[in-house]
Parts: C-alpha cells; sequence; structure tokens
C-alpha cells in the first residue's frame, strides 16, 4: 500500500479525484498502481496530541469517502470501519491535564499491541 500526503497537492489535477466528503485526509491509503484510477482503501488523519478525539463530521465524511479511517492524536489510535463504532481504540498516553506538556505514558505493552493491530490491519476487507 502506498501512503500519500496531499495537503500541498489538494489544488492539483492529480489529487482533485482523491478529496472525500470533508476534505482531503491527511494521508490516503491506495492500492499500490501508479493510475489516477487506484482503489482507495481508507485514509488517516492525524491530529495534535492535545486535540480532542471525539467522532467529528470531518471523521464522519473521511468513512463515508473512505470506508476505513485511523483517526489519532499520537496517543490515541481509533480505528474505523465503515460506520461510526470505533472497531478498536488504543491508548498509548495522555496529556497531563495541569501543564498540558507532560505526556503520562501507559505501560510499554499498550504500544506492543497498537503495533501488532497495525501490521494485521488489512485495508482491503
Amino acid at each position: 500500500m502506498d501512503f500519500i500526503v496531499f495537503h500541498k497537492l489538494a489544488d492539483s489535477k492529480l489529487s482533485k479525484n482523491l478529496e472525500g466528503e470533508a476534505g482531503f485526509p491527511d494521508f490516503v491509503v491506495l492500492e499500490r498502481k501508479k493510475s489516477r484510477d487506484a482503489a482507495k482503501y481508507g485514509c488517516i488523519e492525524a491530529k495534535r496530541p492535545y486535540d480532542n478525539m471525539e467522532i467529528t463530521e470531518q471523521i464522519e465524511g473521511h468513512l463515508s469517502s473512505y470506508g476505513k479511517v485511523i483517526y489519532t492524536n499520537g496517543l490515541v489510535w481509533k480505528f474505523y470501519k465503515e460506520k461510526k463504532e470505533n472497531e478498536k481504540v488504543y491508548i498509548v498516553g495522555s496529556i497531563k491535564s495541569k501543564n498540558k506538556q507532560a505526556i503520562i505514558w501507559e505501560p510499554v505493552d499498550n504500544w506492543y499491541k497498537l503495533m501488532s493491530f497495525l501490521e494485521d490491519w488489512d485495508w482491503k476487507s
């Protein structure tokens, strides 16, 4: 699979067919094919670590357009498949509420579980 960033390409004719109902996600996951008609398998939307991770109209639009969405702020990873309910959620850390600059890390096993899930995530099904 190829991961392609479109922020700088958003106005180009090459990327116009990849724009979804909610605009351009941060990454679009495509079939490994050098063609404008490459199948779209899903997308990834990345937010800042202190951003709220509730489902938004943007994520709903991405689900409608791309079917599968990974939604993350780097600390919380949410996986969606064609519906609003989480397929899976992994929390590897959180922002300390007092100063908003310190991260409280979860046990390292959470990272391993996330990595294992990412390796097994099937964009095509």
